[in-house]
């Protein structure tokens, strides 16, 4: 009881952390007899275009890490560590072995967003309220969606809630220098949103939050070395000034351009027979069929996308370029838990429509505008537009990238930023709520005394 008076918070967090595991594996258990070969959607960590071949990841995995050009190595470093203990049994058991073990880690990650969610709010609002608006985030259609779905969405969208949770605390006077440095290191090796191009954004937010100066200047030099000693290696190895070779597709894939080489027309290159390449490199096939997007005659193809991207640009008109980017913020602002694959649980949720009518569009917009005019209105009540435009900054970063690059998959860039959405627009209505509730108790006292 005496913890609990002291840190109450601390033990209040780990509690819903805790539900949220219990919960997941429940719903996993419960649904387990309705899903396929135990998977709750139909692809495998070894469909993703963003993987390499787990039998590489096994085979060879510090080579293979090294030689990895589509993402940034951080996933397929989880999986190759997985792979490992199963040394001796055939590479497809041994690739549902890892799957199902990355369910397990997932769970924990659904629970720490709980966490995470509570957390912040509690400092925002009372314990209470973010107690039961943790609660509900754990039924987020898209939050359960993502926990059993074998790429990093979940892991981003956590670290990015992290990451935010942590730039408030510099806001409110707390430093969490270490914890900052390694969520922005987690976020550039899992995520290739976070390049270099991040640093600048990050490095403004913090100087606007008045993080002191040494502490940002060592922030940024840590952050600095590690990204430009990667992507040093990345530009020796592969010509590439980024962690991911993804971006030639991204960008014509953006403004849909049709007149370009099927991104499959690759499934036409040549396996390399000759050695001189290391397998992750070499092959054109992973174990279970797909295209293997590392192999090095697709470094060619992705310049070649890239460069014809830029060629369109130049003579496209404005007006086609601006209605592009309106359709990418339409799909955008769709359920995120609404992707392209069924889901086993998540198909079957009884709150789904009422959670998905709430976070996608009309809804979620007008709820970010209204809750963006309330903080606006509190920056002018107490002055602090460096404060409110700093946490905006990365806000932004996120979801211009998300909108502006990508056509298909917007909604699910989305489930990024989500918690986060989540959290801005709660905290600013309770606000809102706390301003207004001496006006509507006096109001309320004036009409019973009338009566």
């Amino acid at each position: 009881m005496d913890a609990f008076k002291k840190h109450p918070r601390s033990l209040l967090a780990a509690i819903i952390a805790v539900i949220g595991l219990l919960f997941q594996l429940g719903l996993q258990a419960i649904m387990r007899p309705c899903a396929p070969d135990g998977y709750f959607h139909m692809w495998s960590s070894e469909y993703f275009m963003q993987t390499v071949s787990i039998e590489d990841l096994r085979n060879a995995p510090l080579e293979s890490l090294a030689n990895i050009h589509i993402q940034p190595p951080g996933y397929d470093a989880l999986r190759a560590a997985l792979v490992q203990f199963w040394p001796s049994l055939d590479i497809y058991t041994a690739l549902k072995n890892v799957d199902m073990t990355i369910y397990y880690f997932w769970a924990i990650v659904y629970g720490l967003g709980g966490a995470i969610v509570f957390l912040w709010l509690s400092r925002m609002t009372n314990i209470k309220f973010a107690f039961a608006a943790a609660l509900l985030f754990l039924l987020h259609p898209g939050w359960i969606y993502y926990a059993t779905f074998l790429d990093t969405t979940l892991l981003s969208s956590l670290l990015v809630l992290w990451l935010f949770y942590l730039m408030w605390k510099v806001r409110t006077g707390s430093v969490p220098l270490p914890s900052l440095i390694v969520a922005t290191l987690l976020l550039f090796f899992i995520r290739s949103l976070f390049q270099w191009q991040f640093i600048p954004v990050i490095g403004v937010t913090l100087f606007l939050l008045k993080m002191p100066a040494r502490k940002l200047a060592l922030f940024l030099a840590v952050i600095s070395t590690v990204f430009g000693l990667y992507l040093f290696k990345q530009k020796t190895r592969f010509d590439l000034t980024s962690t991911s070779s993804f971006t030639g597709i991204n960008l014509v894939s953006s403004i849909d351009i049709t007149n370009y080489d099927h991104p499959y027309a690759i499934a036409g290159m040549e396996e390399d027979t000759t050695g001189a390449f290391p397998s992750v490199l070499g092959r054109t096939k992973k174990i279970n069929g797909a295209i293997n997007y590392n192999n090095y005659q697709y470094l060619n193809y992705n310049k070649r996308l890239t460069n014809k991207f830029v060629k369109f640009v130049e003579k496209f008109p404005v007006r086609y370029l601006v209605g592009n980017y309106l359709e990418n913020l339409t799909l955008y602002f769709k359920p995120s838990s609404r992707y392209t694959t069924p889901h086993v649980i998540v198909d079957r949720l009884p709150w789904r429509n009422f959670y998905e009518w709430l976070f996608s569009a009309p809804m979620q917009p007008a709820l970010l505008i209204l809750a963006g005019v309330i903080s606006i209105v509190q920056m002018f009540r107490g002055k602090s537009f460096a404060a409110g435009a700093a946490m905006l900054l990365p806000a932004l970063y996120v979801f211009s990238l998300c909108v502006l690059f990508e056509k298909g998959e917007n909604n699910r860039y989305k489930f990024f930023l989500e918690p986060v959405y989540y959290v801005f627009i709660l905290s600013q209505f309770f606000a809102l709520y706390k301003r207004l509730r001496p006006r509507l108790v006096l109001s309320s006292l004036t009409t019973q005394t009338k009566t």
